[in-house]
């Protein structure tokens, strides 16, 4: 009876001591979640290029350029926490100063009022 029963525990120590060496090298192999995103946004025309999150100093997609800036949005659980859009607006534009605030609603709308542009004053010459 010993004859039949040895194979089979071997086999299961086998099975059982492989499936927690699979399970350890799952373990080490899995990518660190990051802490920061980083990414270059051009000045310009606001297009955002992404870099490698686990090496910001170093990524393969190389440095900001002159014309981008460099920005780092942080993470929760390795995703990219997203700040929220701003309450308040404020464009300023030659023919007056534009104001808009964000709405209550669902959807992420704003309600603008535009302000004139204040008319310089004359300065007296003699």
């Amino acid at each position: 009876m010993f004859k039949k029963i040895a194979p089979i525990a071997a086999l299961a120590l086998v099975l059982t001591g492989g499936a927690g060496v699979a399970a350890a090298s799952e373990a080490t192999t899995a990518a660190a979640k990051p802490k920061l995103y980083g990414a270059c946004v051009s000045t310009k025309s606001g297009a955002m290029r992404l870099l490698e999150p686990n090496r910001l100093k170093r990524s393969q997609h190389g440095k900001c350029r002159s014309s981008e800036r460099k920005i780092y949005l942080p993470t929760r659980d390795g995703l990219p926490v997203i700040p929220p859009p701003p309450a308040t607006v404020v464009y300023k534009r030659v023919t007056g100063v534009e104001t808009c605030v964000r709405t209550t609603d669902a959807t992420l709308t704003y309600e603008c009022k535009t302000a004139p542009a204040p008319s310089p004053t004359a300065t007296p010459t003699s």
